[in-house]
């Protein structure tokens, strides 16, 4: 799967009929951020704290969990688990059986790699270990971590946390001067 392909389900998995539930509280915060004077973006809505997976076991939740947060980890910074990107991927995913039933079977794929290596039962050292024995292409499971890969990464940078919050976008604002990097190692030519 590429980043066209992941953007063109995440936009499939909107139009769907159970896409209703997420954006409403979203749209009423952005019309609630037009009107105020307040620069900052408006608060995510809560609707991941209650979210019934649909398409992933509880278990493979919990392993999808943990493989995401080593891939994007919470450091100075919020991760994976404060993006909420399980619970988007198993959205995204379900909402493939009506448009593109074969990413379902990628990542049923998947799932049963890391079940097959027993991924939940490992230390958090060895999961590290595995996760970065499967990053290499000629792994036996590369293609599992390039999906999980992919689908994490686009659906971190596309929530408020890694949007806002971690890489600081400001909205279709401009600059009237770009100021260049300011760590000194990088000044010389």
């Amino acid at each position: 799967m590429t980043r066209r392909d992941a953007a063109w389900a995440i936009l499939r998995a909107a139009a769907v009929a159970g896409a209703s539930e997420f954006f409403p509280t979203w749209l009423a915060a952005a019309q609630m951020h037009a009107h105020t004077i307040d620069s900052a973006a408006p608060a995510e809505p809560d609707r991941w704290t209650n979210y019934q997976p649909r398409f992933f076991s509880q278990e493979e939740i919990a392993t999808l969990d943990a493989f995401t947060a080593i891939l994007i980890p919470t450091d100075d910074t919020p991760g994976a688990r404060e993006a909420h990107v399980v619970p988007f991927i198993d959205f995204v995913v379900a909402a493939a059986a009506e448009y593109e039933p074969e990413l379902q079977q990628d990542w049923r794929a998947a799932m049963h790699y890391l079940r097959q290596h027993h991924f939940s039962n490992l230390s958090p050292t060895a999961q590290l270990a595995f996760i970065e024995a499967s990053s290499h292409p000629g792994d036996n499971g590369h293609a599992s971590y390039q999906l999980i890969k992919e689908m994490t990464v686009h659906a971190f940078y596309t929530s408020r946390i890694g949007l806002i919050d971690v890489l600081e976008y400001k909205g279709m604002a401009y600059l009237t001067q770009f100021p260049g990097c300011t760590h000194p190692e990088h000044r010389q030519v």
